[in-house]
């Protein structure tokens, strides 16, 4: 797998298919996004496989706080691009040992993200059956 190029957002940059986005300012630095904002950068990669590798990659680090010792500044942190770029370089060659485990957990990850996201739709509907329940007794 070829290292992803990173750098920060411009919309004057024009977009290619293969590349998502991590926030660069406030408490949630480091969090993959879709679509970009004025605050972030660019992880571009060569094709799908890669985009989701990295994108997972990521969402694990950010899910783990490992960005939080990077953050600078005192009224809104923000983390700078170079220590970004290491960082994750860093963790990109540490997993290449690693790579069969990491993409087994990653899959373990979405199994427990789709089941969590199933428990989530199902507690909207219990909340909604409750307020039916008690609505349809009041007067209108």
């Amino acid at each position: 797998m070829h290292l992803p190029k990173i750098y920060t957002y411009s919309s004057k940059n024009q977009k290619s298919d293969f590349e998502f986005y991590a926030l660069s300012k406030g408490l949630n630095s480091g969090k993959p996004l879709d679509t970009p904002c004025p605050n972030c950068f660019v992880i571009s990669c060569r094709n799908t496989a890669e985009l989701d590798h990295y994108r997972s990659l990521l969402f694990g680090l950010w899910k783990a706080k490992a960005f939080q010792s990077f953050l600078v500044g005192s009224v809104i942190p923000f983390i700078r691009i170079r220590d970004f770029k290491s960082f994750v370089f860093e963790q990109i060659e540490h997993l290449k040992t690693k790579e069969k485990e990491f993409k087994k957990d990653v899959q373990h990850f979405k199994a427990l993200e789709q089941k969590e996201r199933a428990m989530y739709e199902q507690l909207l509907l219990i909340s909604e059956l409750k307020r039916i329940y008690i609505a349809r007794h009041l007067k209108r």
